[in-house]
């Protein structure tokens, strides 16, 4: 507990250094001259002018501020993205640790239970976790993948045409393989009292139910389902073009080693070449 404590503390220092550095910037950026006027006393007015030293005068060269505070502003966003990365991996941590000491606790329950146990009433609920196992497990890979369809264990198959559906195909503005929404709610349900905590004996079961309601959460709802869809539609397109770039690169780099094996067999066997090449291809 100290070291998360000094960890945070740590951190909250870290944060106000670079608040500070950020209002430093922002007023280094407004006391910034434009463009068409010069700094305090180098105009053609009637300020002071720098004296020249060495007959030179000592100028800052074009462009440098703008690179500073552009360099400033890169390291800025730079340790920001650094420290939501280490923020989340210290949060994701906690969850697997907390997580992981819940399941723990949940064995040892269960394993007490089944000392209360006769024999057969122990191989019955034996059995029982070993589905609740499978089912715990299943959610949670899926979740981890980001499959939120696969969580629920139902596949996204629907045709829908405008508000018709006819036998789960419809016209108009066609839409193919889309569930709708009340069997999604109606899949949550039922799986929703097969993962409860308080019904699923396995160690993990809780984390697969908080699972399973953020992915119904997300499917459920229209806006979150759509942005959903179409971040899978996005990435089912980038794996089908590197896909075809791959079928392409190989039949291409096959062409390529046919002909230069041609040119290779023609050299060697010389005026023989077509009549052993045409032979060849024909007992092929």
């Amino acid at each position: 507990l100290a070291e998360i404590l000094a960890e945070q503390a740590r951190e909250e220092e870290e944060l106000s250094r670079m608040e500070a550095e950020a209002r430093e910037f922002d007023d280094m950026k407004a006391r910034q001259p434009s463009g068409g006027s010069g700094m305090p006393g180098s105009g053609g007015g009637g300020g002071p002018k720098m004296g020249n030293m060495g007959g030179g005068s000592r100028t800052m060269p074009k462009g440098a501020g703008g690179a500073n505070f552009s360099k400033l502003e890169e390291d800025l966003k730079k340790k920001e993205a650094e420290n939501s990365s280490k923020t989340a991996a210290e949060d994701d941590e906690q969850t697997s640790q907390a997580a992981e000491r819940i399941r723990l606790k949940r064995e040892a329950a269960f394993e007490a239970d089944l000392k209360k146990m006769n024999e057969e009433q122990r191989k019955k609920a034996q059995r029982q976790k070993k589905k609740d196992a499978k089912v715990v497990k299943r959610i949670l890979n899926a979740h981890k993948a980001g499959r939120h369809y696969a969580v629920l264990g139902i596949r996204n198959f629907e045709v829908q045409l405008g508000p018709y559906y006819i036998f789960n195909f419809s016209l108009g503005p066609l839409i193919l393989f889309r569930v709708k929404t009340k069997d999604i709610k109606k899949v949550y349900r039922n799986l929703a009292r097969t993962v409860h905590p308080d019904k699923n004996k396995d160690g993990r079961a809780e984390e697969a139910f908080h699972a399973l309601e953020t992915s119904a959460t997300i499917l459920t709802d229209e806006k979150q389902r759509s942005d959903y869809d179409k971040r899978i539609i996005s990435t089912r397109r980038r794996r089908n073009k590197y896909a075809m770039e791959s079928v392409v690169g190989v039949s291409q780099l096959a062409w390529r080693r046919s002909v230069s094996s041609l040119r290779v067999a023609k050299r060697v066997l010389g005026p023989f070449s077509t009549p052993i090449l045409v032979v060849g291809a024909l007992i092929i």
